[in-house]
């Protein structure tokens, strides 16, 4: 199966502070072993370089602590991670929790407070609204069930 996968959680460094978020799970490798994986990072795809300034959503707009608005290059990510699943037939996605792009549960609350809010960043809001299954990492178990069901 064809799955989209967030470049941080592969371990590549394109984290907003120039690391990775590798994740080191069984069940990850396991996953990365049986299927076609894509990697792909909305923010570094939108022209944001790595490092750059931690951002977060706020009324509806992608804002640094010094208040830069990367909304478009955020978009703009989002809508090549969205075309590209559509031409490769990805329906499944895994990306990175708590993100400004890519949280599907939980994102920061854009005060730069470090309290989580419900909510999903733009990337994965974008993939929801078109079907897109999306997981994060603490959810491989489920991501799984969804490939083998």
């Amino acid at each position: 199966m064809n799955i989209l996968i967030s470049s941080c959680l592969l371990g590549e460094y394109v984290r907003y502070d120039g690391n990775a978020n590798k994740c080191e799970d069984v069940l990850f490798q396991k996953i990365l072993n049986e299927n076609n994986i894509f990697s792909f990072c909305p923010e570094v795809e939108g022209g944001l370089s790595t490092p750059r300034e931690p951002a977060e959503i706020k009324n509806n707009k992608v804002l640094t602590k010094t208040n830069k608005d990367f909304t478009k290059e955020f978009t703009k990510g989002a809508e090549k991670a969205l075309n590209l699943c559509i031409k490769n037939n990805i329906t499944i996605v895994l990306l990175k929790a708590k993100s400004p792009s890519c949280g599907n549960n939980m994102i920061y609350n854009g005060n730069f407070e470090k309290i989580l809010i419900k909510g999903s960043g733009i990337c994965a809001s974008l993939l929801k609204e078109n079907k897109i299954k999306v997981f994060n990492e603490n959810e491989l178990k489920e991501l799984n069930e969804c490939i083998n069901a």
